[in-house]
């Protein structure tokens, strides 16, 4: 077998450097549009929600696992394919459906503004989710860590008081055996 030449190397390395290279389309709002009083507690359960899903994480999610998870509930929102919302307020952790788990946290933490008759229209709810992309973005660069905006949600909960702990089931007890 014939080694590469020199220029289908070069044609190679081009290749997978404009791979590599290629970004998709962000989706995130940089505007000011959404950031009003009147959204604040919109936004605060939506980070609460991606929080949430970070603590149940083992705090092992990094920003693009939320980026991807946004995004994806952004596109879902707009094309209508959105499934069902589950009723129940528990929640399961399997691994690789990171992205999954911080949808339901955050459609979760809506339903408790929706009950309130709190919960704006799908429109609002989208630039709301947009704008956090853009507040992912600016902490990802600010901080150069893979977690940067969930530390920063993490104190920023925290300041406002809320506390969210890791809940583990009880093992079950086994049966005994008779002798």
């Amino acid at each position: 077998m014939a080694k590469p030449s020199h220029n289908q190397k070069r044609k190679a390395k081009l290749k997978k450097r404009a791979e590599r290279s290629r970004k998709h389309e962000s989706l995130a709002y940089t505007g000011q549009k959404y950031k009003t009083d009147e959204n604040a507690p919109i936004f605060l359960r939506t980070e609460i929600g991606i929080y949430e899903s970070y603590v149940m994480c083992d705090f092992k999610l990094t920003d693009d696992d939320v980026e991807a998870a946004i995004e994806q509930l952004v596109i879902q929102m707009r094309d209508g394919s959105l499934p069902p919302e589950s009723e129940s307020d528990e929640m399961t952790i399997t691994e690789g459906g990171e992205e999954d788990l911080i949808i339901a946290n955050i459609r979760r933490n809506w339903r408790y503004l929706d009950e309130a008759g709190e919960l704006p229209g799908r429109n609002d709810l989208i630039g709301i989710l947009r704008t956090i992309l853009s507040s992912i973005e600016i902490w990802r660069s600010q901080s150069l860590h893979p977690q940067g905006y969930l530390h920063f949600i993490e104190g920023f909960v925290k300041k406002l008081g809320v506390t969210v702990q890791r809940v583990i089931p009880a093992p079950r007890s086994l049966p005994r055996l008779e002798e």
